[in-house]
């Protein structure tokens, strides 16, 4: 392939994927979030004196404490706000192999120390659960430090890809993704680019130890959240932008609808104590992805650039303007508040993962990024 002609494919792959304008902000009704400035966010280091990056995810326990996060060397760390500090709370590896992995920023090892994602809390029992992209979906009992594999196989196919998770409290049943059944999460660009399409939603039962696919066919299915009368799920279909919901209950149980379509790529969904749900958004869906999807010529030229080349160009080009990183969505889709970042804080906030609403505050979380931000409403 002509070099000239790769770099342009990756320079332009890079400002379609990597930008989101602030411009499509909804009617004026919608609230917009402004943040300028790095002092009008705080910014709360994950670095425990190991390294380690990205907190893609966030959780707080029964009894309101933490937050916990995931971390890039396969480490579950916990927050302690009155003493401005992290430790460790779980990993998925035995203490033994756990100091090989402690501080890793390196993709390529994340299927020997694992990757955890989505992470949610059981009240009743304390448990944490965690989707781990490579090791599967584990949990992590009351008093452990070292998480146990759930579903060691999933229906249809050998483990690859898990990503959010949700849990009925009621019934103790956990709904989490599967990405995709071809692609790692180190492939995470190809599964965009290529329109892969093998993503399932599906549902663990602890009672007998069994896995229901409920839906697939899903192009990148990502975060997760359950309605707070448990009739339905919120699914971030991320390659497509768009929101579904899966039906739980109701005459409509079972079936699954469209409820928004984002002008980016969304990523974690939480619901706010507010009304409606806040969706992280990690970055534009450009015509460069819709038409590597449609046309397969421009999609087997970018697939033969590194994912990493990519990245460093998109970082070069996201410095400019105003970038949408989160929205706040009615439940039946509809643009309630909006999160915008410019000028230093742009730098800041590349690639957003996820935003959780608690006491009055919006914790940010990246899986790039080495810290949380905390931005008070």
């Amino acid at each position: 392939m002509n070099a000239r002609l790769a770099a342009l494919v990756a320079v332009v792959a890079a400002a379609a994927f990597l930008s989101l304008d602030s411009r499509r902000r909804g009617g004026d009704d919608v609230r917009v979030l402004e943040i300028g400035r790095r002092r009008d966010v705080e910014l709360i280091a994950v670095d425990d004196g190991s390294g380690t990056v990205g907190p893609e995810s966030l959780a707080f326990d029964g009894a309101g404490e933490g937050p916990y996060t995931g971390a890039s060397d396969g480490r579950v760390l916990r927050w302690l706000p009155l003493e401005r500090r992290w430790v460790e709370h779980s990993s998925a590896v035995e203490p033994h192999l756990l100091d090989s992995c402690r501080g890793s920023k390196d993709p390529k090892r994340e299927h020997e120390c694992g990757r955890p994602l989505g992470l949610k809390f059981n009240n009743k029992t304390g448990e944490l659960y965690v989707a781990d992209a490579y090791l599967g979906l584990r949990v992590v009992g009351r008093g452990d430090n070292v998480s146990r594999p759930l579903v060691p196989q999933w229906p249809g196919s050998s483990f690859t890809f898990a990503n959010g998770v949700e849990i009925d409290h009621e019934t103790g049943a956990i709904y989490f993704t599967e990405t995709s059944t071809r692609f790692q999460r180190r492939q995470f660009l190809n599964i965009v680019i290529s329109g892969d399409n093998s993503g399932r939603l599906l549902k663990y039962d602890p009672k007998n130890n069994k896995v229901q696919v409920l839906a697939s066919g899903l192009c990148f299915p990502n975060g997760l959240v359950m309605s707070s009368d448990g009739s339905y799920l919120l699914l971030a279909e991320t390659t497509t932008g768009k929101i579904l919901r899966y039906w739980l209950k109701t005459p409509k149980a079972s079936t699954i609808e469209e409820v928004a379509q984002l002008p980016g790529f969304p990523d974690n969904i939480k619901m706010s104590p507010r009304g409606g749900f806040w969706v992280g958004i990690h970055a534009k869906r450009g015509k460069i992805a819709e038409w590597s999807i449609s046309y397969p010529w421009l999609r087997k030229l970018v697939l033969k650039i590194p994912a990493e080349r990519i990245q460093r160009i998109s970082s070069l080009m996201t410095g400019f303007g105003r970038q949408v990183i989160a929205l706040r969505l009615s439940e039946d889709g509809k643009i309630m508040e909006v999160m915008s970042v410019h000028g230093a804080a742009r730098k800041v906030f590349k690639s957003i993962s996820e935003v959780e609403e608690r006491d009055g505050s919006l914790w940010i979380g990246s899986v790039l990024s080495p810290f949380l931000g905390l931005y008070r409403l």
